[in-house]
């Protein structure tokens, strides 16, 4: 009884550990495929390709290992592109296996490897940068050696040869030209003889020795040979133009911002004296500068100061109001001055009128001169300040 209870729990175990086991299976994701590094510059960029491209939202991880022993280091992280950038790998002459696998929704597939990968061995020198100079009727070519993401060319390479290649634009026959270098520096190449308004296209690319030759050729630079005296008449038709129009532009400006404005003469000398110039501002260096001293007064005061000052000037006319504008009440005083006459000069034990046409003095809260009946005459002495009628 006892063993057939055992057989029974047997199978049965046998059945549900299968079931697990068909279950995982189904669970788990497809495993990347075709997994390859491409490096060019010393650069590694990891790409593969998906055997299930139905499933949406899918993501993956990449990691390197290195060949021989060291820790694992993760590059890209549940991304979703088919290719993942490495960026800079701690040795170009070190050995690294690059891992994917796929994930969706807490599922992951089995790590697929990549070849192993070598930096200084399976790298692509790209093409260099080239840049052309045309003058005294010769072109001159530079060419830049590429930025490697590890270290430079003369770090790796003991001997580094460059093919030069230049021809006029239509036309098929061509010029190559080598030259080895064993530096970083720039290589140069001067081409002599141009012909008047040809086009002349150059490309470039890079052999370093002991590695594959490369066959990148950079991007085909050309430039038009225009004669030296067609590119300043070119130039003079449209840098005048434009500096006419930044002067007239310029001169706007300074009007809008200063804008002419000319006061009446009568105002200007109020408030430029005659004895002003430019000259009586220059001092010696060694003579002290003179000047008075200018005391504050508000507006108000003024205003009041004025009012009085009219008042006492008027004859026999009454002003509608005191409250003028500042200029109007400068213009209005300086006219009163310039129209008054000066005092009369008195001597003692002398009779003087008291009332005389447009004489200062005047008998305060009356008439003088006509504003009584009375035509009697009003004479006041000086010296004994009696007063005689």
């Amino acid at each position: 009884m006892l063993s057939v209870m055992i057989v029974k729990l047997l199978i049965f175990t046998l059945f549900v550990t299968k079931d697990v086991h068909h279950i995982y299976a189904e669970m788990k994701l497809a495993a990347p495929q075709n997994v390859k590094v491409v490096s060019i510059n010393m650069g590694a960029v990891v790409e593969w390709t998906s055997q299930d491209n139905s499933i949406r939202n899918m993501t993956y991880t990449v990691r390197y290992v290195p060949c021989d022993w060291g820790n694992v280091s993760s590059v890209c992280v549940k991304t979703t592109e088919l290719k993942c950038d490495a960026g800079v790998l701690p040795f170009a002459f070190g050995c690294y296996i690059f891992q994917v696998r796929a994930e969706k929704n807490g599922m992951f597939s089995e790590w697929a490897k990549a070849p192993k990968f070598i930096p200084y061995q399976h790298t692509i020198i790209g093409p260099p940068a080239v840049h052309l100079v045309i003058q005294n009727n010769s072109l001159d070519v530079t060419v830049r050696a590429p930025v490697l993401k590890i270290g430079k060319l003369s770090t790796f390479f003991s001997q580094v040869s460059y093919t030069i290649k230049h021809q006029i634009e239509g036309i098929e026959d061509e010029s190559i030209k080598k030259i080895s270098t064993s530096s970083d520096e720039d290589v140069k190449l001067s081409i002599k003889g141009l012909h008047p308004w040809s086009r002349y296209c150059v490309q470039a690319k890079v052999d370093p020795k002991g590695l594959k030759e490369g066959e990148q050729y950079s991007t085909p630079v050309c430039v038009t040979n225009v004669p030296v005296l067609v590119s300043c008449g070119i130039a003079a038709v449209v840098l005048v133009p434009l500096a006419l129009l930044a002067a007239w532009l310029i001169y706007k400006v300074y009007r809008f911002l200063y804008p002419k404005t000319k006061l009446p003469e009568h105002l200007k000398n109020l408030f430029v004296p005659s004895f002003w110039s430019a000259e009586a501002t220059q001092h010696p260096p060694h003579q002290k500068e003179q000047h008075d001293k200018i005391s504050t007064v508000s507006e108000d005061q003024q205003n009041e100061e004025l009012c009085e000052k009219i008042q006492i000037s008027e004859d026999e006319q009454s002003v509608s109001s005191c409250v003028l504008a500042p200029i109007e009440e400068m213009e209005e005083d300086y006219k009163l001055l310039m129209h008054m006459k000066p005092a009369p000069l008195f001597y003692p034990n002398q009779l003087y009128p008291l009332c005389l046409k447009n004489s200062l003095f005047t008998l305060s809260n009356q008439s003088c001169c006509g504003g009584s009946s009375s035509t009697q005459a009003s004479y006041y002495n000086v010296a004994n300040s009696d007063r005689v009628s």
